[in-house]
């Protein structure tokens, strides 16, 4: 009898250890990728893109459900210009930032809106105060205050956002902007290899989470808007958004936690910095302040990349691209790049190829 229970126990001990070599062999196919950077990098809108390209995508009824948050950036964006051009009308501005006196009704029907309830009036107010000489002088100075980057695409839209029954598209989609809290993810079967992420808030109060999405991580994404070197954080309105990203990278290329796996760097909104340093130089952000090139895209986003390459002094291997979050076809290029990127090292961990990727 006890030779027999002896055999059993043996047997299901076997059986758990069998299990449990299954699930540590299936976990280890898994490629866990992190994706981190400070608030309002545009890393949440990577996340998006990769559910479009290679998730579920957004059908109709989940597109449905950005909606409030469409309307929502949208108005909250204009009421946010007209109050700073009051502001500055008030102040040193004077007469170029005073709101034409016939678009009046419009202004107050902008300020009495609620957040997320558009109508057709509504977005006819909009379309109105987006053509004032007055708003247009307050958008070119919006480094000054906090606007959403996607405030003018949804403004030349909006008299479709307006329309009853509206449904976003997925542009809208992924232009919508919403905090992230907690920490949110996917998973993706690409060319039959598993891919999970995680996207975690960016704002500081939020980045005592990602340490639950440290343990097993393959790639981390840091994502950095390179657009916002002339603006400051959301959360204190005085540090420079740069020096906020580039102490960020610090501590994250120079982790523990990272040790193992492929750091890979998303300098991001490369279109809105393309437009902004024609008007604004990079000097103007404290990292940036050595920069004596010439003011061409190519040359300061060289720059800017090897002002974030030297911070590696660890040596650790770091793969750096160029990014617009926004643009589908951009996302999917450069992702290819990385899916090489985290395979190979997958494979090396395996004693199966060299760990540096070409």
């Amino acid at each position: 009898m006890g030779l027999c229970a002896s055999t059993e126990d043996a047997a299901r001990s076997h059986e758990v250890d069998r299990q449990l070599k299954k699930e540590r062999k299936k976990d280890g196919d898994i490629h866990k990728m992190l994706l981190l950077g400070a608030g309002q990098s545009g890393k949440s809108t990577v996340f998006k893109q990769m559910t479009s390209i290679y998730g579920e995508g957004f059908p109709e009824h989940e597109r449905k459900t950005y909606t409030p948050i469409v309307f929502e950036n949208t108005i909250t964006s204009m009421q946010v210009l007209i109050e700073e051009a009051q502001i500055k009308a008030e102040g040193k501005g004077g007469s170029d930032f005073v709101i034409d006196s016939s678009l009046d009704e419009e202004k107050k029907t902008i300020i009495d809106s609620k957040p997320r309830e558009m109508n057709s009036k509504v977005a006819l107010a909009i379309s109105k105060l987006w053509k004032d000489n007055a708003i247009q002088n307050v958008f070119r100075q919006r480094s000054s205050f906090q606007l959403n980057d996607s405030a003018p695409y949804y403004f030349e839209r909006v008299l479709e956002v307006g329309k009853e029954g509206y449904i976003p598209t997925e542009d809208d989609v992924m232009r919508s902007r919403a905090r992230t809290t907690g920490v949110i993810q996917n998973k993706f079967i690409i060319d039959g290899n598993h891919f999970h992420m995680f996207d975690v808030g960016g704002q500081r109060s939020e980045r005592k989470k990602w340490i639950h999405c440290f343990e097993g991580v393959s790639a981390v994404l840091y994502v950095c808007a390179i657009s916002a070197y002339d603006q400051v954080l959301f959360e204190d309105g005085e540090t420079n958004r740069i020096v906020e990203a580039i102490n960020l990278f610090d501590e994250i290329i120079s982790s523990r936690w990272f040790e193992t796996a492929s750091t890979i760097l998303f300098l991001n909104k490369r279109d809105i910095f393309q437009e902004k340093i024609k008007i604004t130089p990079i000097t103007v952000s404290p990292p940036f302040a050595e920069y004596t090139g010439g003011n061409t895209y190519d040359e300061t986003t060289l720059f800017i990349q090897d002002v974030f390459e030297e911070r590696n002094t660890k040596d650790r291997p770091l793969y750096t691209h160029v990014t617009c979050a926004t643009d589908r076809s951009n996302v999917n290029f450069v992702f290819n790049s990385v899916k090489t990127t985290i395979m190979s090292k997958g494979l090396a961990d395996a004693g199966l190829t060299p760990v540096r990727v070409a």
